[in-house]
């Protein structure tokens, strides 16, 4: 995933990052009919992750991800494409002309009073991504903190490099495996524990982090 430097993305940005190879689409058609915009999105961009904390799904995640916050569920006729790090999940309408991004809260998926509403991809994508904050405050209700690992994986060096990858942890795995010889120890900043959670459910590791 590419991480942004915090500033406005321009077509430059876009531009410089490495293009992802032809994906699969039949793979998993059958279960997500993607929005146009967003299949030519992903196609491009095969998972995007920016320093503001939002973070949209490779093809890959978006299966496990759809699953894990029960959208097959709760809206059957949408697909939740990214969310902001925190308590907002986007949600598009499983058609081919779809342009909308619902922002909505994970576990609720009201769509008729959600925290913003994007009327176009495109153009979201154009000024970055930004997510505004209601009455000049930001309510979304993120917690950021400092992730943990606090037990070790039982597959041993083979877990820690899962979780080295997952992370996307800017140490080597020598440096990981001296790191773990003394627990509880710090492996990231700046990271929200709805996110951590995702991700620890995702490699099959709860209960192996803490945030603080």
């Amino acid at each position: 995933m590419y991480v942004n430097d915090g500033k406005r993305f321009g077509k430059r940005l876009f531009d410089n990052l490495q293009k992802s190879k032809a994906l699969p689409f039949e793979l998993k058609e059958e279960k997500y009919k993607l929005p146009a915009v967003y299949k030519e999105f992903i196609c491009k961009y095969d998972g995007l992750s920016l320093e503001n904390g939002c973070t949209f799904y490779s093809l890959e995640e978006l299966d496990d991800v759809n699953k894990y916050l029960q959208v097959n569920i709760y809206q059957p006729d949408f697909v939740a494409v990214g969310d902001d790090g925190g308590d907002l999940v986007f949600l598009m309408k499983q058609e081919k002309e779809a342009k909308t991004v619902y922002l909505v809260y994970a576990g609720d998926y009201d769509l008729e009073g959600p925290y913003q509403i994007i009327p176009d991809f495109n153009k979201w994508m154009e000024k970055g991504f930004e997510i505004e904050d209601i009455d000049g405050e930001d309510v979304r209700g993120v917690d950021y903190g400092d992730l943990y690992l606090i037990k070790m994986p039982k597959e041993g060096v083979k877990g820690l490099v899962t979780i080295k990858r997952a992370f996307n942890l800017e140490m080597s795995t020598g440096e990981l495996l001296q790191k773990s010889k003394s627990l509880p120890t710090k492996l990231l900043s700046n990271i929200t524990s709805s996110k951590a959670n995702i991700i620890a459910e995702k490699i099959g590791m709860p209960g192996l982090f803490e945030i603080r």
